[in-house]
């Protein structure tokens, strides 16, 4: 008997277990494989298949599809720099431009291997068919409208149903445009690396079908040099062009570098890299019409001005650094993309030229927009109002009107030097007059972008207008949709902002003069002080029914009324409050450097840098914030109101109940593709 063999085993057994974790311990890390499990894809729709991981090189990968052996695109086998764009640290191989004809679940695997193992990542994708229920009496939608009110929830549509119509006995004396569609429904926002989303992959999902991380848009998250060198996935826009010959409008009160614009045409792992963004809008517009690449940007409306103009010129933001010198080889050529123009990332670059040499009328202002489409309407527009951010609904009103805000010494739009700036309907209505010309249908998206951008400031009235301003652009494209038949509009957000809330309305007795009496309380933070103001918010039946005076361009005729309607934001920052409306707006992030910071342009004529600085100096108490939101108020992760209206078809009906974020890109490809049951008599019909 060998009384040694259960020391022995002993010995073998921790051997074996210490070589194993050694295995486990230095394997290549972070290994990752996109698409991520549970993707979807049209049949045909592009998308580039990636794997990478964080290690030791040499690298080496591996990718088999549906069982079957698949061949990267990029990535050399066997070396520490596996496809030149890799960041240091991580090697990555791709699949570029891929595509599935079948619908169905596909299985993806990927082998990735460096010097010190072998990892193995699996994902189970899905593809649908948009064609299967083609046929019959069916109609087609051959219009797409996605009317974007950019961090508008629930009671931003009511606040401005309220101030714009009002409500006697209970009952509301009208209702908003979008108030008036049939199909009503709730949508999920979150991304795919949280539960709330920013406005990038808040926009991406709609018109991808994939969810996308923060700050992303258009393509999957990956460790790459350049963030436009992301693996992609294909947009709704590119997918109806190369298939049925649709063209794209973007339409924003945004600086066009944005996010949400930049989500329907941009693949870009960095939403800020604002020189690149632009770029791409061109160069892979299509611009000849070939149908074999690109969106089919013919409509390209709202601000950022800055982006289009050569370094050496006065606001500019080009910068070398926010472009790029050029697209992987294999990438180009997987998307069947042009060769990358020369100009393309140059900080010297004058894209508004560019564009004009690819056939797009230019406008500067709203005097020239509706010069350029009163008459015949050019094939192809491109209109820059601004040269950041262009401004909200009520400081373009005031100039209109003539009336300085109370409290205000100048026009807003003057010192944005941009005092001739279109509404968001005038640009509404001038994109339809170009894009209805295309035979072969349109997407267009509009987007009214300050809802979120003054929810984050917690400057309640220019909130309330940017949603009445965005409500006119509604009608504008249900009139259009009416005209040219065939047409679906939905009305919905890519996120909730700042957790907006009608909390009452002002009850002091004496109102406004009142109010504007009141002592301020901005130095007590102590519990057992209630501010003076506070007693001025009326809630149950104190608040009553507020009652505006509304003037013949649609708009209140001051926000500052007896008994006005009083907000509150759940998701917010510090500030002052006075309940009163502010004279002049917060310094846009989103503007030349020469405008921003307190020795700026703006600065150094009274504009704040951020809310709690607004009103320091003012009548008004001070509000502590819920979380530190450097200055703003932030998104949540409410779901979303969405409203549907088509004209010719039942497509309306997609969208009633409660969908995910990445479920309506499916069903707006599937009325283009598939159709539905024509529209009857019936008023619910969107007829």
């Amino acid at each position: 008997m060998n009384l040694n063999l259960p020391r022995r085993l002993s010995r073998l057994l921790a051997l074996v277990a210490a070589l194993t974790a050694v295995a486990v311990s230095a394997a290549p890390a972070n290994v990752a494989l996109v698409p991520s499990e549970g993707a979807r894809f049209l049949i045909h729709q592009r998308f580039d298949v990636r794997v990478e991981g964080q290690g030791t090189g040499p690298y080496s990968a591996k990718l088999w599809i549906d069982g079957h052996p698949a061949t990267f695109t990029s990535g050399a086998q066997g070396t520490s720099s596996t496809d030149g764009i890799t960041a240091a640290g991580w090697g990555g191989f791709n699949l570029r431009g891929s595509s599935l004809a079948h619908k169905g679940w596909h299985t993806l695997k990927a082998e990735f291997t460096d010097a010190t193992g072998t990892a193995t990542v699996n994902s189970r994708i899905q593809v649908i068919d948009p064609f299967e229920a083609r046929g019959g009496d069916r109609r087609l939608t051959k219009n797409i409208v996605i009317m974007l009110g950019d961090g508008m929830g629930i009671a931003h549509r009511t606040a401005a149903r309220l101030v714009r119509h009002g409500v006697t006995a209970g009952n509301p004396n009208g209702r908003l445009e979008m108030d008036q569609f049939p199909g009503t429904g709730l949508v999920s926002t979150h991304s795919l690396n949280s539960i709330i989303t920013d406005s990038a992959p808040g926009m991406a999902c709609y018109t991808t079908g994939n969810h996308a991380n923060n700050g992303q848009e258009g393509v999957y998250p990956a460790h790459v040099t350049n963030p436009f060198f992301a693996p992609r996935v294909e947009y709704l826009a590119e997918y109806l062009h190369r298939i049925k010959g649709t063209v794209l409008g973007l339409v924003s009160t945004a600086d066009v570098e944005d996010a949400t614009p930049a989500a329907n045409a941009v693949h870009t792992a960095n939403r800020n890299n604002g020189t690149g963004v632009v770029d791409q809008y061109l160069d892979e517009s299509d611009p000849n019409g070939t149908r074999g690449f690109g969106t089919g940007l013919r409509v390209l409306l709202g601000g950022g001005r800055r982006w289009f103009m050569p370094a050496s010129t006065l606001y500019s933001s080009r910068t070398a650094g926010t472009g790029y010198a050029g697209l992987p080889a294999d990438l180009i050529a997987g998307w069947n993309l042009p060769t990358t123009p020369a100009a393309q990332g140059s900080a010297t670059r004058d894209l508004i030229a560019d564009f004009k040499g690819a056939g797009f009328s230019y406008a500067a202002n709203q005097t020239e927009l509706s010069a350029l489409t009163s008459g015949h309407a050019p094939d192809k527009l491109l209109g820059l109002f601004g040269y950041g951010n262009m401004n909200v609904a009520l400081d373009k009103v005031a100039k209109r009107r003539g009336v300085l805000p109370a409290g205000a010494s100048t026009f807003a739009v003057d010192d944005y030097m941009a005092p001739d700036q279109p509404m968001l309907d005038e640009m509404s209505e001038a994109a339809f007059e170009v894009l209805s010309r295309n035979h072969g249908g349109f997407v267009l998206m509009i987007e009214g972008a300050h809802i979120d951008k003054q929810s984050h400031l917690m400057d309640a009235d220019r909130a309330i207008g940017e949603t009445l301003e965005f409500d006119r652009a509604v009608g504008v494209a249900r009139k259009w949709a009416d005209k040219l038949g065939d047409t679906t509009v939905l009305v919905l957000a890519d996120h909730e902002c700042s957790g907006f809330s009608l909390i009452g309305a002002l009850s002091l007795s004496g109102g406004i003069p009142a109010l504007k009496s009141l002592p301020s309380d901005s130095a007590s933070l102590d519990p057992s002080v209630i501010p003076a103001r506070q007693n001025a918010v009326g809630t149950y039946d104190l608040a009553g029914f507020p009652s505006y005076q509304i003037l013949a361009d649609g708009y209140p005729a001051t926000m500052d009324i007896d008994n006005k309607v009083l907000v509150g934001f759940g998701a917010n920052s510090d500030r002052y409050e006075s309940w009163l409306s502010k004279p002049t707006p917060v310094i846009d992030s989103l503007l030349p450097s020469a405008f921003k910071g307190t020795g700026g342009l703006l600065g150094t004529k009274g504009y704040a840098t951020i809310p709690e600085l607004r009103s320091i100096d003012k009548d008004g108490f001070f509000i502590r914030g819920q979380l530190n939101g450097e200055g703003q108020a932030v998104h949540t992760a409410a779901d979303i109101p969405v409203s549907a209206y088509s004209s010719g078809t039942k497509a309306w009906l997609r969208f009633v109940g409660v969908q995910k974020n990445t479920d309506v890109f499916f069903k707006l490809v599937k009325a283009a593709l598939s159709g539905d049951e024509p529209a009857g008599s019936d008023p619910e019909d969107g007829e």
